[in-house]
């Protein structure tokens, strides 16, 4: 749905004021849009979810799942490349949302943090452990001969598949509860599926910038000590020595 409004100066305040008073309805809502019509006959969309006011581009026309029409960079111009930019981001978030919780649980049991987790590939002959139990076969050549035939073979699979809806959503033996035998709940599983896959990617990289911050520590460790003492314990207690006072 639209709303134009003309540029009558009797008219414009009110109808400013009716925007911004629907300003919150509008941004979550992907079907409405609200545009102002100029006296040059031009109007200006509103329809961009991600920043009210900020209009939408048009080769983002809301039909993907978590398409807010996010684009400030217009790297999805090209339709190929958008189309492969959707499979990455997708790939990406699932891998992500893998991350996090096996970044969590093992810290949260006490078994130690995903830093020091990763520092018996730098052993000769050391064994993986998984959740303190040594894993079979644990030994770092297997371990990455085993992991490149893998993904090897699922690539393969994956870039055999003509149809690019398949390729993200390949159902049957990836879908056993049976998800997406409901088209209705399906499209909303689908976006669901995006957004906490976007938030995954960004505690990923939050836990990346606190293990450089922090070095040796866990994001849990780091949370727990700014929770101690928040006034002092934060970014700011890395950035200001560093930057001003030359520490």
């Amino acid at each position: 749905m639209a709303t134009a409004v003309g540029c009558s100066p009797a008219v414009a305040p009110v109808a400013f004021a009716g925007a911004f008073s629907s300003a919150k309805s509008r941004f979550f809502s992907p079907t409405n849009s609200l545009s102002f019509g100029v006296c040059n006959g031009s109007r200006v969309s509103m329809s961009a979810e991600w920043m009210p006011g900020q209009p939408r581009p048009p080769h983002l026309d809301g039909s993907a799942p978590g398409d807010f029409g996010f684009d400030p960079l217009r790297l999805g111009v090209v339709p190929e490349n958008l189309e492969r930019y959707k499979e990455s981001e997708l790939i990406h978030c699932r891998w992500a949302m893998l991350a996090v919780p096996g970044v969590l649980i093992p810290e949260a049991l006490g078994l130690g943090n995903w830093v020091e987790a990763q520092k018996w590939a730098a052993i000769p002959g050391s064994q993986a452990t998984y959740l303190g139990a040594p894993v079979p076969w644990g030994y770092l050549p297997i371990i990455l001969a085993v992991e490149f035939l893998a993904v090897a073979f699922v690539e393969s699979q994956r870039n055999g598949e003509p149809d690019p809806e398949k390729r993200k959503y390949p159902g049957g033996a990836f879908d056993p509860l049976g998800f997406s035998k409901d088209p209705v709940k399906f499209k909303e599983y689908k976006v669901k599926e995006i957004k906490n896959g976007r938030l995954a990617l960004l505690a990923f990289v939050g836990f990346c910038v606190q293990a450089s911050a922090n070095p040796g520590t866990g994001p849990l460790e780091n949370l727990a000590t700014h929770l101690s003492d928040p006034w002092h314990k934060n970014i700011a207690e890395i950035i200001i020595p560093r930057s001003i006072g030359g520490e």
